[in-house]
């Protein structure tokens, strides 16, 4: 459901115009004022990273700052801790046996 800028040669404005769809008709005239001189504008783009990508994109040494503040939430000793380097048992993943 995309938005769109259109400027207005009547009232002088930029309108967003929501769309229900990509296929959707543009509109005839502005929102605002009414005018039929109404033309699509190009406007900025937003693009949202996920918290994967972000945690990816991090330069490496926060990792090493993290471990000197705090070496309780050092990744060796999580991994150590809750035991994250040995295989799990059927039981403790909750697979069905057949």
């Amino acid at each position: 459901m995309p938005i769109y800028e259109y400027d207005c040669g009547g009232c002088g404005k930029r309108v967003d115009v929501f769309l229900k769809s990509v296929n959707a008709a543009e509109p005839s005239a502005c929102p605002q004022c009414g005018s039929p001189r109404i033309q699509r504008a190009i406007s900025k783009v937003v693009f949202v990273k996920s918290a994967e990508t972000k945690l990816a994109e991090l330069d490496p040494k926060y990792d090493k700052m993290i471990d000197a503040s705090s070496p309780d939430l050092s990744m060796d000793n999580i991994i150590k801790n809750y035991q994250l380097d040995k295989p799990l048992t059927r039981d403790e993943r909750g697979a069905p046996e057949f």
